[in-house]
């Protein structure tokens, strides 16, 4: 069955143009990024000061990715603290501005599931503007559950002198956790018509291993090869920056593609 699946995957993944699909979602996720952070960062704000509000937010973001993690932390934060979210019309703005991502997730999802019927854009729009607001809503239960997590490794795991390897599968087991937890609700939710809960779910894990793959061989090739810092010279954290969005894209389409096999065969 597994097999199987992922054998329907690739299928469905190349017979939907699914690196096309990616470069699209990928483009979406840059484009709705900074008002994705600025909404969480007002979120955060709620309970946290501005600072360490968009400290967490921007920090929780540079964990995933596997390089130049302190080069995207400082300009991000940057973009933050030069433009903050204020009052009502300067939030309205920025969730307008950020439903263009679960427009383009809900677009690839619906390829892959092969659902070809078009909704009111009116209706898609309030649609995806719930979602933004539910999306910052996540953020700050993320950073809670991350919180935890970072709780439970430094004041339980390490003062009982807990072998290392241990506390580092415990800490990659909720990385993981979250990331699959993001992933279901992605492919769960946003199409029109719901997956099953096991083919999301399967999906998901799916998803959350291959990221963590992605992220551990997008780390090994740069430090090992070096390609990004000899031709981009000053710009190459923003070209690793934007083909690891890219990378991250094509995971998420081979998921869904995986998750939409699974769903169609229990239909």
């Amino acid at each position: 069955m597994i097999l199987g699946g992922l054998r329907g995957a690739v299928s469905r993944f190349l017979a939907n143009d699914g690196m096309f699909l990616a470069a699209g979602l990928a483009f979406f996720v840059l484009l709705s990024m900074i008002p994705v952070i600025l909404l969480g960062v007002a979120t955060l704000g709620f309970v946290l000061s501005t600072e360490q509000a968009a400290n967490e937010v921007v920090g929780q973001l540079a964990r995933n990715f596997p390089v130049y993690k302190h080069e995207i932390t400082r300009v991000l934060l940057r973009i933050v603290q030069t433009r903050k979210a204020s009052g009502i019309v300067g939030t309205i703005v920025l969730v307008l501005f950020a439903t263009p991502l679960f427009g383009a997730a809900r677009l690839v999802t619906h390829r892959l599931l092969g659902i070809r019927s078009r909704e009111n854009f009116l209706r898609n729009l309030l649609r995806d503007t719930g979602m933004v607001l539910v999306l910052g809503v996540l953020l700050f239960v993320l950073s809670a559950a991350t919180w935890f997590l970072y709780w439970v490794q430094f004041f339980v795991l390490q003062p009982v002198h807990m072998p290392r390897e241990w506390v580092n599968a415990f800490a990659l087991g909720g990385s993981l956790a979250l990331s699959a937890a993001m992933f279901y609700l992605a492919f769960r939710y946003v199409p029109r018509r719901r997956m099953r809960v096991e083919a999301a779910l399967a999906g998901a894990i799916l998803a959350s291993g291959l990221w963590e793959v992605a992220k551990q061989l997008f780390r090994l090739y740069i430090r090992k090869m070096g390609v990004y810092d000899q031709i981009y010279g000053p710009l190459a954290v923003l070209v690793a920056f934007v083909m690891f969005v890219y990378y991250s894209a094509i995971v998420f389409v081979f998921a869904a593609a995986y998750a939409a096999t699974l769903d169609t065969r229990r239909r």
